[in-house]
């Protein structure tokens, strides 16, 4: 009989860094003196990366129950005077294994029980998702399989069809179906059936296999899975989580495109939002969300409900998709485009209103959402993460809007320190904290700054209880004239950078990274693959550079210290797409290693290369007084960059029709240089400021259903629309960096006047540096007060109409003229001196 074998590399008996060369013998129990086969590599007996087994031993002589495979670790079977060891003597000093050789081969009447067929990980009972790891048996080695996944009885076809190694090409899952791995899918009952699997070397199929192997029966050989749907109740996160059901979901499918997945999300009567976040990552997937009703015959429409409602169809990710489809007019425009897009490497947030639709009454009949991801259709190396949760009540405002206008935080403790050398003033003001309990379902709006779809604007991170909220508006090492207060000339450097690459197309041909010490080169065997890199490289150098055409001197001229980023996507084939599960590296070298860039085309050898030399950078701007610039470079810039370009380590990877960045140059980081401007005299500035803002897309549910009779195959059901509450004062309508209609709102709710700034510290009894006053702008928000945007003055007159004072520091004096904004009537005031 034959037998595949395939070593466990990380098992306690082998030491894998100390194989010898000799190879390994294999003996039977029936002789443990002459080998049956001597001098296999080891490389044929372990799996990757070590190896590339299985190893086929053939003609095992009948009887045999065990046999022994050993490193030959003390002699030479290509030397004839060398004597060939027995296997006692062998496992004394080496690596040794001993395989069972089973003695029944499975029959079709017995092969779950035979082979005791199994997961090594497995739940007949999940909530939302299907897990189950590697499939073992007691027959020999399992190194291939496929197995289909059938739901509720329904054998016509399988729901998804899993898998293991490459013999039974294609599955749209990779085993094992655990972690970030397990399936979602639908509530229900399911049956993994085995199509095609190779044990010990022989292969199997039942009749929806398609390797014509030794037929088994067409049988689920494990217990039936029972999916309970998701439930508002038995999320496995605290109350206190953001959203109670949570995924990671890794989508590995091999030699197909992934399957899509679905859940299945039961209701309560209660039930008014549902919060959902979604994020794709780079490799776009798309989300959809409908609404079935638990009762069709109960409601007003019986026909409308008796077919799925869709609440969501949107595109997600920040690779491969335009950049809106929304239009900017009125409401159920919003909504006439299906999918939508979201081209964003954020999360989706977006929270969905229910109360149009009519509700089931009755907890055996719930209503239930049916939430379907479908994975990109050309890229199946893609991941993504989501989370739901159910809201009985909903407030889009964040605490600070919710207090305005008449019950502020309250003040806790004022400081006003000084930075010396440089004149700089610094204050802070500690204020108490609140709570916004719908925070969590919302993200900054500054943080985009293309708004495509549906995202749910919100608010500040939430304060934390209590009183520890301290609110920095002039910070010491922060030369940014906004920020602080600077009282003489000062000059500073500040950094920013590009981002990265995203992927792009794959590669024509091959290309080769080759990184040594000092040097980065790449090579192409086609043009266009050539002409990509070089491009990009050409592009960057000249945004980032300011179109410098020779060497930069080492001095103040901050662009010698600016260097770029090359992102090359690695991954474990070299034919693979690039994608969210791709490995990055990245090398960097200065602007003026680019000057000495060398290209080589030779186009009649179809041979193209770009070598990047990587030389050190050293600091050579000066030390002054009033000046951060030599610090900052140091500390940010040039240290890194050189401990980087003298690692030793080289690195090769070759792709054969891979992976590529649609701009690999994309990432350089460079300096500003900035002389602050000195203010004198009354100089306002707000403390405490709120901002806040939301799409009126995120904010709208506009219901829709899949119909023949539009041109878009999609009719919005307008009488069905309904909103968030979130148009409460003091919102009002804009556009929101051109991509759509939104609500947004200011509030400004404390402001400090400094009334004698002069150039220099001055402590002049009536015209002191020190002096202060703090202003409550309890009224003032967009549109009630003067708005401006003046640089260095927060709003403008100085101070604000709209205020009133309630605190004042003059000539060492505190005075205080409202104690309800203070906690105890009074701050703790801390001035340095």
């Amino acid at each position: 009989m034959n037998l595949s074998i395939c070593l466990d590399q990380y098992a306690s008996n082998f030491d894998v860094n100390n194989l010898s060369t000799n190879g390994f013998n294999v003996y039977t129990n029936l002789d443990l003196t002459n080998p049956l086969v001597q001098g296999i590599p080891y490389q044929n007996l372990f799996s990757p990366p070590l190896g590339n087994c299985p190893y086929l031993l053939t003609n095992i002589p009948a009887g045999v129950t065990q046999i022994y495979v050993a490193d030959n670790c003390i002699s030479n079977p290509e030397d004839p005077s060398s004597t060939i060891p027995t296997f006692e003597e062998l496992v004394i000093t080496c690596c040794y294994a001993i395989i069972d050789v089973p003695q029944t081969p499975p029959t079709t009447s017995s092969f779950c029980t035979t082979c005791s067929l199994d997961f090594d990980v497995f739940s007949s009972s999940y909530v939302g998702q299907i897990v189950a790891g590697n499939l073992t048996s007691t027959c020999g080695p399992v190194t291939d399989y496929t197995i289909g996944w059938y739901k509720d009885g329904d054998y016509s076809s399988p729901e998804f069809i899993s898998g293991k190694g490459t013999a039974f090409l294609p599955y749209q899952q990779l085993h094992p179906l655990t972690g970030s791995s397990a399936v979602p899918v639908l509530a229900g009952d399911w049956e993994g059936i085995i199509h095609d699997i190779a044990i010990n070397g022989v292969t199997y199929s039942s009749v929806s296999g398609s390797a014509n192997g030794q037929p088994i029966p067409f049988e689920s050989c494990f217990d039936t899975v029972v999916v309970n749907p998701l439930t508002c109740a038995n999320g496995p996160y605290s109350a206190t989580s953001k959203y109670s059901h949570k995924f990671n979901f890794n989508s590995q499918a091999v030699g197909t495109t992934p399957a899509p997945v679905s859940l299945t999300y039961n209701l309560n009567s209660t039930t008014k939002y549902f919060a959902y976040y979604f994020e794709a990552y780079a490799v776009w997937d798309e989300i959809e969300i409908k609404w079935k009703s638990g009762n069709p015959a109960a409601t007003p429409n019986p026909t409308l409900y008796s077919q799925p409602i869709y609440l969501e169809k949107i595109k997600c990710g920040y690779s491969g998709l335009p950049n809106s489809t929304l239009p900017t007019t009125t409401i159920p425009q919003i909504s006439s485009v299906w999918p939508k897009i979201f081209n964003s490497n954020d999360a989706l947030r977006r929270v969905l209103t229910l109360t149009s639709l009519p509700t089931s009454s009755n907890p055996s009949f719930p209503d239930l959402l049916e939430i379907v991801i479908t994975p990109n259709p050309t890229n199946n190396n893609t991941q993504w993460k989501a989370g739901f949760q159910c809201l009985n009540n909903f407030d889009c405002t964040d605490c600070s809007f919710n207090l305005y206008p008449n019950n502020l935080p309250k003040i806790s403790k004022i400081e006003l320190n000084k930075v010396y050398g440089c004149d700089a003033q610094q204050i802070q003001i500690s204020v108490s904290g609140c709570y916004s309990p719908n925070s969590d379902f919302m993200v900054s709006g500054e943080a985009f700054t293309s708004l495509t779809g549906s995202l749910l604007n919100g608010t500040f991170p939430a304060f934390s209880p209590p009183y520890n909220n301290t609110i920095q508006v002039f910070a010491p090492g922060n030369y940014n004239p906004n920020a602080y207060i600077a009282l003489s000339t000062q000059t500073s450097c500040t950094t920013a950078g590009q981002s990265g690459g995203t992927c792009g197309a794959s590669s024509t041909g091959s290309i080769t990274l080759n990184k040594t010490l000092g040097q980065i080169q790449l090579t192409f065997n086609t043009l266009d693959d050539y002409l990509h890199y070089k491009n990009s490289l050409i592009s960057n150098f000249n945004n980032l550079s300011n179109y410098a055409t020779s060497s930069i001197p080492c001095g103040t001229d901050v662009r010698y210290y600016r260097r770029f980023n090359l992102s090359i996507p690695i991954q474990s084939s070299p034919t693979a797409n690039c994608g969210d599960n791709t490995i990055i590296k990245n090398y960097k070298f200065k602007v003026n290693d680019y000057f000495n860039v060398q290209y080589t085309e030779n186009p009649a050898s179809n041979f193209w290369s770009i070598t990047i030399p990587q030389t050190p950078m050293t600091n050579c701007y000066p030390v002054a007084s009033c000046d951060n610039c030599n610090s900052v470079i140091q500390n940010t810039i040039v240290t890194s960059y050189n401990q980087e370009i003298a690692d030793p380590i080289t690195f090769t990877f070759t792709t054969t029709v891979g992976a590529k960045y649609s701009d690999p140059f994309n990432g350089g980081f460079f300096l500003n240089k900035i002389t602050s401007i000195s203010p004198s005299g009354s100089y306002c500035a707000d403390m405490v400021g709120r901002y806040q803002n939301y799409s009126i897309y995120s904010a709208t549910t506009m219901p829709f259903i899949s119909s023949s009779q539009s041109p878009t195959g999609w009719s919005n059901l307008t009488s069905l629309s309904s909103s968030l509450p979130c148009n409460t004062a003091p919102y009002h309508p804009s556009n929101m960096y051109g991509s759509g209609l939104a609500n947004e709102a200011y509030l400004f709710l404390y402001q400090v006047r400094f009334l004698h700034l002069t150039n220099s510290f001055n402590y002049t009894a009536g015209n002191s540096t020190n002096d202060f006053e703090i202003y409550s702008l309890s009224n003032y928000g967009y549109g009630t007060g003067s708005f401006s945007l003046t640089q260095g003055v927060y709003p403008y007159p100085c101070p604000e109409p709209s205020g009133s004072k309630i605190y004042s520091y003059i000539d060492g004096v505190p005075t205080v003229y409202t104690s309800s904004y203070f906690i105890g009537g009074n701050p703790t005031l801390i001035i340095d001196p």
